[in-house]
């Protein structure tokens, strides 16, 4: 008889199977496909690799500028599939090995709720008598009527046939990406954004830096435009777009959307009534649901959707359900984008800060001044430090830029220790490093920036 049962194998559901191991539960773990859940199998590691092939193709697109010659670079898109499914396959094998070391269970089947603290799958009933942790993450949203062509992402990535033309609706981190990877091959991209920017729900400055990057790709952005209808003609798709202007007419081979819901669908959580908000279970910081001994996390929870908070998420479940006491600070959660160059930010964007009614100071540093980028090559972007100038606090920090994703480790550790900028402006960096540019905003903040010229 298992300590806690795990409802779901992905990022969530592994992270807290093997943290309730180490405390010395007896874990099993249900699973309905396959390990790993939609990161490793149909979105972040497929995506991020196939990106990493057209990131190495515009990298030798620029040999001669560099000083080194080489013939002309050629895309194979066959070997890129066999590349990324190579990758896929060695982690979700990688799992399987591992789980068991620690002693969990893993179990295929489709798993529902009976009560607090059992569990059937296919016909076996299981009981749990610490808890259960349900991580089953998010399925593809029902497709709006009046919309035909749909193309999911997980088949997408499979770039079976490569539409000539694709529209990708949609304004989020995984249509940012899409969007990179498509035009990235040679498809006529159209991004249609409902918002005022790409990734809309970031920084403004963050937003209109990235719409110049992805036009200069060849990526045709349209913003504040939600989707009316999409019909089939002889010359492909008539898309209509609705927006601030009136309507407008896309004609497009295939469309492109990302648009995902919570996984709560055959569970029996109103069976054993669990609270749910909008389709995703209800949560509080611990990652307890209104039933004692029943925990949710990961994207059954709702936006936004990301590996790592589901990650975290699963470890804070598992110590509270084995009774520790654990809690998942939101506010630090970092944001990213895999575009090329990457986005990342953490904490407050200006706005939010200013209507919290902060005395806000803000400072942007583009990445061409910074001498490690301009030696690679990687100048587009740069760093946005927001902070509060009555207490000299550090609450929001945004790049874009080459290895973004890398750079905004330090900014979410130092807003979760409550960091200062004088903090980071006195932390000692390696030259020349991108990371300099961090340094230099928060010197900036002080009014001590060493490579902003004082007018």
């Amino acid at each position: 008889m298992p300590d806690i049962i795990v409802i779901g194998g992905g990022p969530s559901g592994t992270a807290a199977a093997t943290r309730a191991a180490q405390l010395g539960a007896q874990v099993t773990l249900i699973e309905r496909a396959e390990l790993g859940g939609n990161c490793v199998n149909r979105n972040c590691i497929p995506l991020t690799s196939l990106l990493a092939s057209i990131e190495l193709f515009r990298r030798i697109g620029q040999t001669e500028e560099m000083g080194v010659q080489v013939g002309p670079a050629k895309l194979n898109v066959q070997g890129m599939i066999a590349r990324k499914d190579r990758i896929v396959q060695e982690l979700r094998e990688g799992m399987a090995g591992l789980l068991p070391t620690f002693g969990i269970e893993v179990t295929q089947g489709e798993a529902r709720l009976l009560d607090p603290k059992t569990v059937e799958v296919d016909g076996q009933r299981l009981q749990a008598t610490r808890g259960i942790i349900l991580a089953t993450g998010a399925r593809w949203a029902p497709t709006p009527p009046g919309i035909e062509g749909i193309l999911r992402p997980d088949e997408a990535i499979k770039l079976e046939a490569m539409p000539d033309r694709i529209l990708i609706w949609g304004g989020g981190a995984a249509e940012i990406e899409l969007a990179t990877l498509f035009a990235g091959i040679g498809s006529q991209v159209t991004l249609a954004v409902d918002g005022a920017y790409p990734l809309p729900d970031e920084d403004y400055e963050i937003g209109q830096r990235l719409q110049g990057i992805l036009q200069n790709q060849g990526v045709a952005v349209m913003t504040d435009v939600h989707l009316k209808s999409a019909t089939r003609t002889d010359n492909g798709l008539k898309v209509s777009l609705a927006g601030l202007k009136g309507e407008k007419q896309v004609v497009a081979d295939r469309i492109l959307w990302a648009g995902r819901v919570p996984m709560t669908d055959a569970l029996g959580l109103e069976q054993v009534g669990i609270q749910l908000n909008q389709g995703a279970v209800v949560v509080d910081d611990r990652q307890q649901t209104n039933v004692p001994g029943i925990f949710a996390t990961g994207d059954m929870t709702g936006t936004p959707f990301y590996s790592s908070l589901a990650t975290a998420g699963g470890l804070v479940a598992a110590e509270n359900a084995m009774g520790r006491k654990r809690y998942l600070d939101r506010r630090f959660v970092p944001r990213y984008a895999f575009s090329l160059p990457e986005v990342a930010a953490v904490g407050l964007t200006e706005d939010q800060a200013a209507d919290k009614g902060m005395d806000v100071e803000v400072v942007n540093i583009a990445l061409n001044t910074n001498s490690r980028a301009m030696s690679l090559g990687e100048m587009e972007g740069g760093v946005k430090l927001v902070a509060d100038r009555k207490l000299g606090k550090v609450v929001g920090v945004h790049i874009v830029g080459h290895r973004a994703t890398e750079l905004i480790a330090e900014a979410a550790l130092g807003l979760q220790l409550e960091v200062l900028a004088e903090d980071l402006a006195w932390a000692i960096r390696i030259h020349p490093t991108l990371s300099e540019s961090v340094v230099e905003a928060a010197r900036a903040v002080m009014g001590q920036a060493l490579y902003v010229p004082k007018f």
